[in-house]
């Protein structure tokens, strides 16, 4: 059955293990060398797969690596730090300032019913909470961060631009509900992670008040009918 002296086998088997272990010593020697040439990246490959997740469950947002870093809200966004203040903060920038776009480019309209009247209010409005954020995201964690309108509410613009009179109006308002929807969904994904009283308490804030306009932009669509 063993054609080998036992000496010889055992001689064998011990070239064997010492072999086995420096192949393992050389694996060990590789993984601590990629670890040491990713160490100055400011999120750890860990870090970033769970920042990656983090941001493809928002709705409306995809992380750089799921979208492609197309053009829109997440192109040139260095992705999620970890700190859900933080990232709430340059998440919900971004998502304000699409629909200040939306609003500003309605509120001049002449022919487009209550709609002027109500983009007039949320550009108002959104302004000042964006302006807030971005103030807090300097102020508080550094980050001189500068908001971009998403794709999909670019898109929403863009085709909200070849419409007129009442078409134009029930769409603004459409885009208006789905839009503060993607908001309240954003909030209630944040709150029980955030650390920031305040930044909760405006948080809160922005659910309750887009609630209720959500309610009231319903009951004007019904009116407009199909």
């Amino acid at each position: 059955m063993f054609p080998y002296p036992a000496r010889a086998r055992n001689h064998m088997m011990t070239l064997t293990v010492a072999s086995t272990m420096l192949v393992a010593a050389g694996c060990s020697s590789r993984d601590k060398s990629a670890d040491s040439a990713t160490s100055g990246n400011s999120l750890t490959p860990s870090t970033a797969a769970a920042s990656s997740a983090q941001m493809d469950s928002m709705p409306g947002m995809k992380s750089p690596a799921a979208s492609g870093a197309q053009a829109g809200g997440m192109q040139g966004m260095a992705g999620m730090t970890g700190d859900p203040d933080h990232d709430f903060l340059r998440m919900m920038s971004d998502h304000h300032k699409g629909l200040i776009q939306i609003a500003h480019m309605t509120k001049d309209k002449k022919d487009v019913g209550t709609a002027t009247a109500d983009a007039t209010k949320l550009d108002t409005k959104q302004d000042k909470d964006l302006d807030h954020m971005v103030t807090m995201l300097e102020k508080d964690f550094k980050d001189p961060y500068a908001p971009k309108v998403m794709s999909e509410h670019q898109q929403m613009a863009d085709e909200l631009k070849a419409k007129s009179g009442k078409d134009y109006e029930r769409t603004f308002y459409q885009d208006i509900i789905k839009h503060h929807q993607e908001a309240v969904t954003m909030i209630d994904d944040y709150l029980p992670k955030g650390k920031n009283a305040m930044l909760k308490g405006m948080a809160q804030t922005m659910k309750t008040d887009q609630q209720k306009e959500i309610q009231d932009f319903q009951q004007k669509v019904a009116k407009l009918g199909a």
